[in-house]
């Protein structure tokens, strides 16, 4: 419980000293002290139903019931995730995309689970008139829900802020995701479509298009 206070302190701390050097703007920060508020209730959550399901079968041990109660759910027992993640896309640019996540399990049934996931990565596909820049950095956020207990069919959607275009197109995404309940080796395999804006050279939005692309991801849920 102790390293949990000291990690919460130094990562308030982290984002405090994001802002004074002016690294991302005010509205990402928000996002990331928003996650920090929701992993200390799933924290807490889960703490609760892992206990209450302790508790719940020592009752069962010493009474004469043989089969759990109606309803009964299995909760998971590690809800957080780590893990790298690359790609290639075509569309309105062609490249290679790469980023180090954090993915946090907010709720979870018998067969299904609902995540928060925020990263940081850099993007090497990039095709703007107004940028000659050819590696940009990005930050995604988006949600995930999943269907299935270790082997899970994983439908996704948020969006990727753009540190230099300053705009956050959203993205949809459908994949398999490997991941045990009780923590850890993790893989998924995804499909990716986000939406893209063309400017001409007098910064005037003068079209819609969109990039698309397979992703993988590896890491380690503890």
């Amino acid at each position: 419980m102790l390293n949990k206070k000291i990690l919460y302190i130094f990562t308030s701390l982290f984002i405090c000293q994001l802002y004074n050097m002016k690294i991302f703007g005010k509205n990402i920060l928000i996002v990331f002290a928003l996650l920090l508020v929701f992993y200390n209730e799933s924290e807490a959550q889960f703490s609760y139903y892992n206990n209450k399901l302790v508790n719940d079968s020592l009752n069962l041990e010493n009474s004469n019931l043989t089969k759990p109660r109606p309803g009964f759910k299995k909760r998971r027992f590690r809800i957080n995730t780590i893990f790298l993640e690359g790609g290639y896309f075509w569309g309105y640019y062609t490249g290679t995309r790469y980023s180090i996540n954090y993915d946090i399990l907010m709720q979870s049934g018998e067969k299904s689970a609902f995540t928060a996931r925020i990263g940081y990565g850099l993007n090497n596909a990039v095709k703007d008139s107004l940028n000659d820049f050819n590696q940009e950095p990005f930050i995604p956020i988006g949600i995930n829900i999943l269907i299935g207990r270790i082997n899970e069919l994983e439908f996704g959607a948020g969006g990727y802020y753009f540190k230099y275009r300053k705009i956050i197109p959203p993205y949809l995404s459908i994949g398999f995701r490997h991941q045990s309940p009780r923590g850890g080796f993790m893989f998924r395999v995804a499909c990716d479509i986000h939406l893209e804006r063309v400017y001409n050279t007098n910064g005037t939005e003068i079209s819609k298009t969109a990039a698309y692309g397979p992703l993988l991801g590896l890491g380690w849920t503890f």
